[in-house]
């Protein structure tokens, strides 16, 4: 199919899956605000590593978006997407993903320091090389997408300090264990499109969900005692914002991950447990970082 004019830049938009470019441009703030907050800001760097971020992971989205197209057409929530759609040519669109991803890695790695352009190219490696095509084969290739979603914070840290700090590895596990139930919750929201598109997620190969409860329970667990571990490591006194914002978003996120270990509720609670994963992020980390600054 030919390309449709006026609706080509947005399409180019969509490529770039934006809200989860928006994450890993979050994610690697709180690492640079969160680590050494009483060293000054530096306007260079801290341009660098947004834009850099927002550039290597719209370009992660797009060739992603190129590699999964053939699936993406058979899944009722990604047939309209820009190539199945017939909006944007597989191989415009491949380009277009290459380049930002070589900008946005150039630009950290220079505008920052090498280790932390090294941790983008890395994020991109691994999202591209290993959890994209594992997607197919194993149902583990969650615990594998899991590294990439999980080094944005460390590239924060990185491009401030041109070293990883307990922050910034605090982070990194934070955002590690807090994947898993994230898209457990989703597995079992979109099982039989997962099945249509050959992506063997944990629901595809258990259609029971009792395997994804499993795996949203061993994980979620290990995520409130890292939020733990940054309470008691930078905020000794119970007084501190981020102490309460943590503690009480991370109950919430727990009682649904609980019920949702039920077999007679785990379909109703599955949507609830989403979005509570979606929220838990920006809310906790946004109090971090605020309770650090300020």
């Amino acid at each position: 199919m030919s390309e449709r004019a006026g609706s080509v830049p947005a399409a180019y938009w969509e490529l770039t899956k934006p809200r989860l470019s928006f994450l890993s441009v979050l994610t690697s703030l709180a690492g640079y605000f969160c680590s050494a907050p009483a060293q000054p800001t530096e306007a260079k760097v801290l341009v660098s590593l947004a834009l850099g971020t927002a550039l290597a992971a719209g370009g992660c989205g797009a060739v992603n978006m190129w590699w999964e197209s053939d699936a993406d057409a058979k899944m009722e929530r990604t047939r309209n997407r820009p190539i199945p759609a017939g909006i944007i040519r597989p191989g415009a669109a491949l380009l277009f993903g290459m380049i930002l991803l070589a900008a946005g890695v150039a630009l950290v790695w220079f505008g920052a320091n090498p280790l932390a352009g090294a941790l983008t190219a890395a994020t991109a490696f691994s999202y591209l090389f290993l959890y994209t095509p594992l997607k197919t084969l194993t149902s583990w290739c969650t615990l594998v997408g899991s590294l990439p979603g999980a080094i944005p914070p460390i590239i924060g840290t990185a491009a401030k300090l041109g070293a990883i700090d307990r922050m910034g590895w605090l982070l990194f596990a934070l955002l590690f264990f807090w994947q898993v139930p994230h898209f457990m919750a989703l597995a079992v929201m979109c099982r039989e499109d997962y099945a249509r598109g050959g992506f063997k997620v944990a629901t595809v190969d258990d259609p029971s969900g009792r395997s994804a409860s499993v795996w949203a329970l061993a994980f979620i667990l290990p995520m409130v005692v890292v939020a733990g571990a940054i309470a008691t490591n930078f905020f000794p006194t119970w007084t501190s914002p981020y102490v309460w914002v943590s503690l009480l978003a991370g109950a919430w996120f727990f009682k649904l991950t609980l019920e949702f270990a039920l077999p007679q509720r785990r379909a109703a609670v599955a949507k609830p447990l989403f979005i509570a994963s979606i929220l838990y992020l920006p809310v906790v980390l946004l109090t971090l970082t605020l309770n650090r600054l300020f």
